[in-house]
């Protein structure tokens, strides 16, 4: 918990160690499924009763599933926090977990698997996962499969709640403005029969990156391609260096990426690269929406920014911009209690303390064009190179692909 005095709003979360990195082939999809499911009425409150009283709270009330961990979040007015807590206390301890509810969500989630499908760019990241992870956990997408989630049952849902919603896999994170002991006392009786359960009950071991190609032909105006590369884990002492390098490379407008594929070559429109760690594995992409036409063009263009910032170290003026810019968005996103509540959690949720925000400062201004150097070198080598490529490329077909990617991964 962080007391911060003058704010009038409160943030809650309330952290499962239970993500898609812990379901098998057959429970694949199950942790997201849950998440929607907690939203469908307990046994004093209907999903209209849920509701009226998140809206009535002011703020919101919400949640989200990652590979890692599932959160229940709440945002609202200092005085509204006993009545958040206990509306994400009821979901998760007292869900009915009904039939018939049950029925009609895995047809929207279904409904969502379609629409993932349906989206190149969803396409060409979690499909060229799949093949990277292979044999891991991590390549299990999120929402998982519509052949296994539409077979789930209530007793499935409430066997992995068993396994995975326990005390010694969740983290309660709350931030603002309260009365700090009554809170304490809240959470306390609240959870007070919830049972400890094991903390590393079905763990991943780490993942192997194994370099990839992945193409989907699909008739669509663009191209959508990602370039990745094997990245740090979460928990990384590089985490910093990858922030930096990743901001310089494509995390903005004014990255490299940016300013020679889009502004000097005009050869994209959309043009990013960022990061996916976790505590099992990590991945660096590199993506672009492009004509066509200009594939092969585009692809080693990229190559060739990476390859500069892997043999030379990056300007002086460079570092200093983006350390500039990177502190200036953790000083904002520390004055939000939603962003410090969820920074806190995460901490937490992968088992480390928690870092004030002068020591993350301090450890940004600490990192060297130097240290950029060896991460790019250590970490962005050519013949680790993963190619994904969704659409209908002209003039290229799947062995053409092939013969594209060895090339990159040759000259880049």
């Amino acid at each position: 918990m962080q007391y911060l005095p003058g704010y009038r709003s409160v943030s809650i979360g309330i952290w499962v160690k239970a993500g898609s990195v812990n379901e098998d082939e057959g429970s694949g999809g199950m942790a997201h499924a849950i998440e929607h499911m907690l939203f469908k009425g307990t046994t004093r409150r209907s999903a209209a009763d849920l509701a009226d009283e998140m809206t009535e709270i002011g703020g919101s009330v919400d949640a989200f599933t990652t590979k890692e961990y599932t959160c229940y979040y709440a945002r609202t007015l200092s005085e509204n926090l006993e009545r958040a807590v206990d509306i994400l206390t009821d979901m998760i301890l007292h869900s009915r977990l009904d039939d018939e509810d049950l029925a009609k969500e895995l047809q929207v989630i279904s409904e969502e698997i379609d629409m993932y499908d349906d989206s190149p760019e969803d396409i060409v990241q979690e499909r060229l996962q799949e093949q990277i992870w292979q044999g891991h956990p991590l390549r299990s997408l999120i929402s998982g499969s519509k052949a296994v989630v539409t077979n789930f049952t209530s007793a499935d849902m409430k066997d992995f709640m068993a396994r995975y919603y326990v005390g010694s896999r969740m983290v309660i994170t709350i931030v603002g403005a309260f009365d700090e002991d009554a809170a304490a006392r809240l959470i306390r009786e609240a959870f007070k029969d919830l049972p400890r359960g094991e903390a590393d009950i079905n763990e991943p071991g780490p993942a192997l990156y194994h370099p990839a190609l992945y193409y989907k032909h699909k008739d669509i105006e663009q191209l959508h391609m990602i370039l990745a590369y094997p990245s740090p884990v979460y928990n990384s002492p590089d985490r910093y260096t990858l922030s930096l390098a990743g901001s310089i490379l494509g995390g903005n407008v004014n990255s490299r990426l940016f300013q020679k594929i889009r502004e000097e070559l005009g050869l994209s429109y959309a043009i990013y690269s960022y990061g996916s760690s976790y505590e099992c594995g990590g991945l660096y992409h590199i993506y672009a929406a492009i004509s066509p036409d200009q594939l092969e063009e585009t692809a080693l263009a990229v190559c060739r920014v990476v390859k500069e910032m892997r043999t030379q170290p990056v300007s002086e003026k460079e570092l200093r911009i983006t350390k500039a810019q990177i502190k200036s968005e953790l000083v904002i996103a520390d004055e939000s209690t939603y962003e410090r509540m969820s920074s806190l959690g995460k901490y937490l949720i992968h088992g480390e303390e928690p870092l004030e925000a002068e020591a993350v400062l301090n450890a940004v201004d600490a990192v060297t064009a130097e240290d950029i150097l060896t991460f790019m070198q250590t970490w962005f080598r050519p013949d680790r190179l993963s190619f994904s490529v969704v659409g209908a490329p002209e003039g290229m077909d799947g062995t053409a692909l092939k013969g594209l990617w060895r090339r990159l991964q040759e000259e880049g």
